[in-house]
């Protein structure tokens, strides 16, 4: 089991040895409870039986003076620990953005790459700030995920999240994969749209608005899209995300399984489709 959705912003290592990086986390990403030993981020995935965690840092330097974890901690916590695949993040807004993502990639060895244009302060489809780095994607072979919907963080603006600022640049880029986390909720039924209509579009599972996982997953998943639109039109471009620390893993699993999908979904969304991403690619324009 892969989730494709982890945030390692409350691990003690990290954020003991730098202040600002807890001033980040608490004003900025909104997570005030007190950080937790690195252990603990691994027995949560044994206890949820998740074996592989992708690690999503967050660049914010222009519009919050921040990085949200950076990407040599990632790939230091990637390079120690084989069960984590670390994505890289840069600030959209700085111009050298692109050679920033290529020397995370090539230097750095992270495998994808984060953007929140809630947080970042950007536009998906401004062709100055957004697109040479989806052609950096590109040309790199890696995918990018870009957050839509829902903003919890106390200074994200949802308006700037909307999945249908993605169209041009799945349409421009049609190599290269993109991933809309959280179903994009609200905006569910554009999401699920844009991943019908195009095969380079993804969608995971870490949708988190009110109650518990298990009910957002079955009144979303289940009720307003329909779990046969699952089972026949996205079954090999669904992949699991849990928004860990936001979200328990373990709730988020037990709330999928408790859905009934067909073997080969709960395979595809769990693993499958996971595995098949990561694969090395080689970067075409």
């Amino acid at each position: 089991m892969i989730d494709f959705h982890t945030h390692p912003v409350m691990i003690r290592e990290l954020v003991s040895e730098e202040a600002e990086l807890r001033r980040a986390v608490r004003e900025v990403f909104g997570l005030l409870f007190p950080p937790q030993p690195l252990e603990v981020f691994l027995r949560e995935l044994d206890e949820a039986g998740v074996e592989r965690a992708v690690l999503l840092p967050l660049d914010c330097t222009t519009a919050h003076g921040c990085r949200i974890v950076s990407n040599e901690q990632v790939a230091e916590l990637a390079s120690g620990n084989p069960r984590f695949i670390g994505f890289a993040s840069v600030d959209p807004n700085l111009e050298d953005a692109p050679r920033a993502l290529e020397r995370a990639v090539k230097g750095l060895g992270l495998r994808g790459l984060k953007l929140d244009p809630a947080l970042q302060r950007f536009r998906p489809d401004s062709r100055e700030r957004a697109f040479p780095l989806y052609q950096a994607c590109s040309q790199l072979g890696v995918p990018v995920m870009i957050h839509c919907g829902l903003s919890w963080a106390p200074r994200g603006r949802a308006g700037l999240a909307s999945p249908l600022f993605l169209e041009e640049a799945v349409q421009e880029f049609p190599a290269l994969t993109f991933i809309i986390p959280h179903f994009g909720w609200p905006w569910v039924g554009e999401a699920v749209m844009l991943a019908l209509k195009h095969a380079n579009v993804y969608l995971d599972t870490s949708i988190l608005y009110c109650g518990t996982p298990r009910q957002a997953l079955h009144r979303v998943l289940a009720e307003q899209v329909g779990l046969n639109v699952l089972e026949q039109g996205l079954h090999d471009r669904l992949l699991f995300g849990s928004n860990y620390p936001r979200q328990d893993i373990r709730r988020s699993v037990r709330g999928l399984l408790d859905l009934p999908l067909s073997p080969s979904l709960r395979e595809a969304l769990l693993a499958g489709n996971a595995e098949r991403l990561l694969q090395p690619q080689a970067g075409v324009s």
